[in-house]
């Protein structure tokens, strides 16, 4: 391992690579030179590659592009890497009140099979137990 790398974490050296490095570059070659750099078992890397993609997509010096492809974020302008996260939910609240929607007609659906155990079980509380006719005094 080059000494410059030793005590440096893998997203540092992630970023050191991409400061050399003229433009963007997928994920995969990305890790496999930081695996180099820090000269990584196969078994660290296997251990390490997602807590690496994690640390890399909360970096706020990274982007993520199409196609899987990273980049220093000062490369970019704004509006290019920019994600709209109001339209993101939006499209939740569109699926969240679909899929409430189908909730409570599922729930209708099943009130009005519970009538038959109801008419059944007319005579009960619930499910609690009423000891007040109890015989037995604590």
């Amino acid at each position: 391992m080059e000494d410059k790398y030793k005590n440096e974490s893998l997203v540092d050296v992630a970023y050191d690579i991409l400061k050399q490095h003229p433009g963007e570059i997928t994920f995969r070659d990305l890790f496999n030179l930081v695996a180099e750099k820090t000269e990584m078992t196969l078994d660290r890397k296997d251990a390490t590659i997602s807590g690496f993609f994690t640390n890399l997509s909360l970096d706020g010096r990274f982007v993520t592009l199409k196609n899987n492809e990273w980049d220093l974020r000062e490369r970019h302008t704004f509006d290019k890497v920019h994600v709209d996260l109001n339209a993101i939910y939006e499209d939740i609240e569109e699926d969240s009140s679909v899929a409430e929607d189908e909730l409570e007609d599922e729930d209708e659906k099943n009130l009005h099979l519970g009538d038959e155990d109801d008419e059944e079980n007319s005579g009960s509380n619930d499910g609690y137990y009423d000891d007040s006719n109890s015989s037995e005094n604590y």
